[in-house]
């Protein structure tokens, strides 16, 4: 079910990267990208999304819990998967200083009690960049939410760090296009909730901390 899921993901991708050879596009400016040197010639970049603004779309199963909401609310995912432990979701994704540089995709599957969860970081004049981890439990946000004081269905405000990916435990950088092209590294992924609103939405922010390294 991984390999599937991950091989799925790349087909996208070169989806995407075709598209982007044969189709005529405007070449957008080139933001600067904030990166700072690491130990061993690796280089180190935050990326940021807070929440709700940069919510562009999710929809997932029941497992998936707050995250799984259909948002828009007026669209849903196709029959065949609307009951499997599945989440996508949809950004847009921004700079350590807070500026909008690209769009994410993350998917998230379940299977026998393996879950995996990828993620797709879109940039203009930059490129893609890859990232995969094991081991994310489902509801994991709604647990640690309920465990500061949320009720389900209810509002809750608060601050509780959700850590869903560790440089140290298995969030991998696996690879991309343009100047992302031919790295390997780990990242970790922090989801810092302050809040829950009426409607379900979550609120806080999405922090994704890459160290990445020339492969070869």
């Amino acid at each position: 079910m991984r390999t599937a899921f991950i091989v799925g993901v790349l087909l996208g991708i070169a989806g995407i990267l075709a598209a982007a050879r044969y189709v005529p596009w405007v070449g957008p400016p080139r933001l600067p990208s904030y990166t700072s040197v690491v130990a061993n010639g690796g280089r180190a970049e935050e990326f940021v999304i807070r929440l709700p603004a940069d919510r562009i779309s999710a929809h997932g199963g029941e497992a998936a819990g707050l995250r799984g909401g259909a948002f828009p609310q007026d669209t849903a995912l196709p029959e065949a998967f609307a009951a499997a432990p599945l989440l996508v979701e949809q950004f847009r994704v921004r700079d350590r200083d807070g500026s909008v540089i690209g769009i994410a995709a993350r998917h998230w599957s379940q299977a026998d009690g393996d879950a995996s969860a990828a993620w797709l970081l879109v940039i203009p004049s930059r490129g893609a960049l890859l990232m995969a981890a094991d081991g994310e439990a489902p509801r994991a946000v709604d647990a640690a939410v309920a465990a500061a004081g949320g009720q389900p269905g209810g509002t809750w405000s608060g601050e509780t760090t959700i850590e869903l990916a560790d440089r140290e435990g298995g969030g991998k950088v696996i690879g991309g296009s343009g100047e992302f092209e031919s790295l390997e590294g780990r990242y970790s992924e922090s989801w810092i909730v302050t809040g829950v609103g009426e409607s379900g939405e979550l609120k806080g922010t999405i922090e994704l901390r890459t160290v990445t390294y020339t492969a070869g």
